[in-house]
């Protein structure tokens, strides 16, 4: 069976995915698609709008020279797929695949042509053969590619050495130890020990809340009180206060887009294209070669880090539907880990600037 029609594009994405498939736990990717368990990202040129999708199950083995470029993937799925949109709105114009293992060819043409932009009628065309198959479930592999949509990284990607972590010498200066060393263990050891105050109520109850608690309160124990006492809205007002401390401490305010986003988040606006998820912001700051990528040494305990990916985690946390409590901890985690091994400055600030008017 083969069928033709129109899927829409979202984020420069659509997916053919299991309803109740978790799309952000990505196993690999290539250039046009990404996949994980139960469902594959077809990565667009177009940044929303329609493209013309083909899905073929009739065995079709089609020319690779007719298409830019190719992908496949072995994909097993336990409930029935479906194409859909970002959002999860699903396209009528084409048939559920039932559950099982299907080998997914996906072709791409014409993703160069209206990059990045908005369009009203299709520009791109994606056919997706889907095959039966009891081969295992595969990576990503790319059987041709001549577009430049998502191509490597033009740049040089710093390397985390995760070989080390950082601790204090004798002198009172950061020095690396061996990740498993006796001093790393005996660093390891003083987490979550929550400054002899475990945590009650909500946080000491549910898991997620509670170990996202956990890692701020390694750095101040007390501060976990003061964001749990916060209101739900003040608490969304911090995530935001963080996005902005830590795009600034990263230098991601001295870009355009990137302060545009900070904005867009004040004001309820959709972000940038390249910013409304964390694997298309990764993307970004990792090819773009305007955006320098600097590593800083963690606090003690803790390896060195990339700035601008933590900075841009915290952000994320801005932009998610996720409990509040929860996400004012992980973005004051992830922004004071763009502070590094100064991260008690960026408490101070915190205390200074925003919870000033919460305790009067």
């Amino acid at each position: 069976m083969t069928e033709t029609g129109a899927v829409r594009v979202d984020h420069h994405q659509f997916l053919l995915a299991a309803a109740d498939a978790d799309t952000t736990d990505t196993t690999a990717g290539g250039s046009l698609i990404w996949t994980g368990p139960g469902f594959v990202t077809v990565l667009t040129g177009i940044a929303y709008g329609p493209a013309t999708l083909i899905v073929d199950r009739t065995g079709l083995v089609p020319r690779l020279e007719d298409w830019d470029t190719v992908e496949e993937t072995v994909i097993d799925t336990g409930t029935e797929l479906r194409v859909m949109s970002l959002d999860g709105e699903l396209s009528a114009e084409f048939t559920v695949v039932p559950a099982g293992r299907y080998r997914i060819r996906v072709h791409a043409r014409g993703r160069d042509d209206h990059w990045d932009l908005e369009v009203a009628e299709p520009t791109e065309t994606y056919l997706l053969t889907v095959t039966a198959t009891s081969d295992p479930v595969a990576t990503v592999t790319t059987l041709r590619k001549t577009d430049t949509a998502y191509d490597p990284p033009a740049k040089q990607v710093p390397v985390i050495d995760y070989d080390h972590i950082y601790a204090t010498g004798s002198d009172g200066r950061p020095i690396k130890v061996g990740a498993n060393s006796p001093e790393a263990h005996a660093l390891y050891a003083r987490r979550n020990q929550w400054g002899g105050r475990p945590p009650t109520g909500r946080i000491g109850t549910d898991a997620d809340l509670r170990e996202s608690a956990a890692a701020v309160a390694d750095l101040d124990r007390d501060l976990v009180d003061e964001i749990d006492a916060l209101s739900a809205q003040r608490q969304r007002e911090l995530v935001r206060w963080c996005a902005r401390c830590a795009f600034e401490r990263a230098g991601l305010t001295e870009h355009a887009d990137f302060r545009d986003a900070l904005d867009a988040i004040d004001s309820g606006r959709t972000p940038p294209p390249d910013l409304v998820n964390l694997s298309l912001a990764w993307h970004r700051l990792d090819t773009d070669p305007r955006i320098a990528l600097t590593i800083i040494p963690g606090p003690d305990g803790e390896p060195e880090r990339i700035a601008q990916h933590k900075a841009i985690t915290a952000y994320i946390f801005a932009i998610e539907d996720l409990d509040p409590t929860r996400a004012a901890f992980e973005a004051v985690r992830h922004t004071a880990a763009t502070f590094g091994r100064n991260y008690r400055d960026l408490i101070q600030r915190l205390r200074t600037e925003f919870l000033a008017d919460d305790r009067r």
